[in-house]
């Protein structure tokens, strides 16, 4: 293990690529390539929004629904279904204590054993992971759950090596270790709350706007956490969740941008060596026309057609004994193919068709003799019928197979480039990689992403924002976020001393506002159990929402739940996006009057006062610059915020 901090070394994938011309239907190489750029393109931004910037070592459609109506819960009895589920609560499934802490020394034995192989590493790892502490707090009758709790945090940092088996192990055997401590220490007690709890939930998934109303979603999200870290009616938990699994960041690609961006021209020539009924042809043929992608309706998977429409042309003299005939060739070709973008990459379904329609002249006929030129041109006009239908059979058939072969090559290499990337954050913060579906209609190429761990919700509902029928629409649910900070963040103390740590792990942007001051008086805030940062989208604002559950300064330890929120209306100026305030930052406590809320309010303030700044960004920024170079002519025309979802149209 390397011990010096160094960025994260990301593989950078090229977006060109050279395009030689050495066959008639080699153009399908700049379709495919140039097409799946596209899709590389927004295929590695959806790969990359729970990917941070820099890590460092330690140092030493169609199958969506566009209406709330069908994700609603409405029609379903959760009345019984909860009642049902009240009845199966089973105080022999919570987590078992003794048998956490067996999984969590074993995992701890096999880290031990790990960092013994790397002995000159091993005290700086021991020392970043508090494992004395750790060590010390386990032999402790009643081990602290809050202690457990940082030290399992401590894993899920952006550090080369914590994305290893040896440390996830750990974190894991940490994190399960927790719930025991929370539900099986009075497993009587943990089962009537569990009871209180279906019985609040019963109520929230009846309401009119059970899954639209933002605190009701985020109390069902609670409440199904809470049974999954419980381990209880697991039944009712697929239910709930599947009525939040909507997918909730989705890339649509209009048929009229593929159209226009990948549609390319054909123009080649190549050399003609052929025997046609004992004639030998040597000459130049040359094609002319366009590849363009046709987009077909699939609902699980996207799907389009290549299609090649051109026109055929050559000029040939043929050889047959002392006879030397000059003839020219034309008509019209076609060809297809259809291709499918699976969750594993691109797929050719082999039903390549090809089409041409040739005649040929005889513009004339050379020998010695005039007996013989007579002979020879009778007997060509004879054949001409047959010679006709023969090379047109050839020209098919190649065609075919070349279209075929050069699609199934370039398909290879493209594959290479969308495959899913080895994400490595993703394992170092625990953080459940996305899963990825597609579909297509004769209008748009939908991509979809869905961030959604086992405990977490997703979107309801697909985005109900309009999309326009041109150019690329790009669209983020509110969900993404909280499903990407909630395992790292819950419950976790971030103290003023760790903002650079922090802010050093995610490319010395985060916490970048909290910036630690000079002579300041030491502070540490308890983020909130759950949820602590949200983002609310709605009303055309985007509201920022961070809760915390303690604040300590110097020697003030103040136990109260706080929200700090602040609202901003997105504002695009030359295709630049900025985010203004619209109003004062709001401290919500849990108590509102007396000498300790109003030390609490003045704390918070003036540790936040630099976050949400009047501009949120220190400079505009331009997401077109975020886009691959094959994809930069694309301007943002627009951006939406309504109804949960964020939607930017670029064209």
């Amino acid at each position: 293990m390397n011990h010096r901090v160094i960025p994260l070394q990301t593989e950078e994938r090229s977006l060109t690529t050279n395009l030689p011309f050495s066959s008639p239907v080699s153009i399908v190489r700049i379709s495919v390539v140039r097409i799946s750029v596209a899709l590389i393109g927004f295929w590695q931004v959806g790969a990359s929004l729970a990917q941070s910037p820099n890590a460092t070592t330690k140092p030493s459609a169609p199958a969506e629904a566009t209406t709330y109506a069908a994700a609603h819960s409405s029609g379903r009895n959760w009345a019984l279904d909860i009642a049902n589920a009240q009845l199966n609560l089973d105080p022999n499934r919570l987590p078992d204590i003794g048998m956490a802490r067996q999984r969590l020394d074993q995992a701890m034995s096999n880290l031990e054993n790990f960092l013994a192989t790397s002995p000159q590493h091993q005290s700086n790892w021991l020392a970043f992971l508090a494992w004395n502490d750790l060590q010390k707090e386990l032999k402790e009758e009643k081990p602290d759950l809050d202690r457990i709790t940082q030290i399992e945090k401590a894993f899920r940092q952006n550090y080369f090596g914590l994305e290893m088996s040896p440390f996830t192990g750990v974190r894991d055997a940490l994190a399960n270790y927790a719930y025991a401590l929370k539900f099986g220490s009075d497993k009587t007690k943990a089962i009537e709350s569990f009871n209180k709890l279906l019985t609040k939930l019963s109520e929230q998934l009846q309401l009119p706007n059970a899954t639209t109303d933002f605190e009701n979603a985020r109390e069902v999200g609670q409440s199904v956490a809470y049974l999954v870290q419980g381990n209880q009616v697991s039944n009712l938990v697929q239910s709930v969740r599947g009525v939040f699994s909507r997918a909730n960041a989705r890339v649509l690609i209009s048929s009229e941008f593929l159209g226009k961006r990948f549609s390319r021209p054909v123009n080649e020539a190549n050399p003609v060596n052929e025997v046609i009924l004992g004639t030998q042809l040597f000459g130049q043929s040359w094609l002319h026309g366009y590849v363009t992608p046709q987009l077909l309706d699939s609902s699980s998977n996207a799907a389009m057609r290549l299609n090649l429409n051109g026109s055929f042309s050559s000029q040939n003299i043929g050889y047959n004994r002392s006879v030397k005939l000059h003839t020219q060739g034309s008509g019209g070709v076609a060809a297809s193919e259809t291709i499918v973008l699976t969750d594993s990459g691109l797929v050719p379904l082999k039903d390549t068709s090809s089409d041409a329609n040739l005649s040929s002249q005889i513009n004339d006929i050379e020998a010695r003799l005039r007996i013989v030129r007579k002979i020879a041109s009778k007997q060509a006009a004879k054949q001409k019928p047959q010679a006709d239908s023969i090379a047109e059979g050839r020209l098919e058939d190649r065609i075919r197979t070349q279209f075929h072969e050069k699609l199934t090559q370039q398909i290879s290499e493209a594959n290479e480039r969308i495959k899913t990337p080895d994400l490595p954050v993703l394992t170092r913060l625990g953080l459940d990689r996305p899963s990825r579906t597609t579909w297509s209609s004769p209008q748009y190429l939908a991509l979809l992403w869905k961030l959604q761990g086992q405990s977490q919700l997703a979107s309801p509902i697909s985005c109900p924002l309009v999309v326009e029928p041109s150019g690329v629409t790009v669209q983020l649910h509110h969900s993404i976020v909280t499903n990407l900070l909630d395992p790292v963040l819950a419950g976790r103390i971030i103290k003023n001393t760790d903002i650079d740590s922090i802010s050093l792990q995610f490319g010395g942007t985060l916490g970048k506002g909290l910036a630690q001051q000079k002579d300041e008086k030491p502070w540490a805030i308890t983020m909130a159990p759950f949820h602590p940062v949200e983002i609310e989208l709605d009303d055309s604002l985007v509201k920022f929402r961070i809760r915390t559950s303690r604040l300590d300064s110097g020697d003030q330890v103040l136990k109260m739940g706080a929200s700090i929120e602040a609202a901003y209306k997105i504002v695009v100026t030359d295709g630049a996006i900025q985010l203004e305030r619209q109003e004062d930052v709001k401290i919500v406590l849990a108590e509102q009057r007396g000498a300790r809320p109003a030390t609490i309010r003045r704390l918070l303030k003036k540790i936040f006062d630099d976050v949400f700044k009047q501009e949120l960004l220190d400079q505009p920024v331009r997401v077109t610059d975020r886009l691959p170079n094959e994809l930069k002519e694309l301007s943002l025309i627009s951006i939406s915020v309504d109804d949960g979802w964020i939607q930017a149209h670029l064209r």
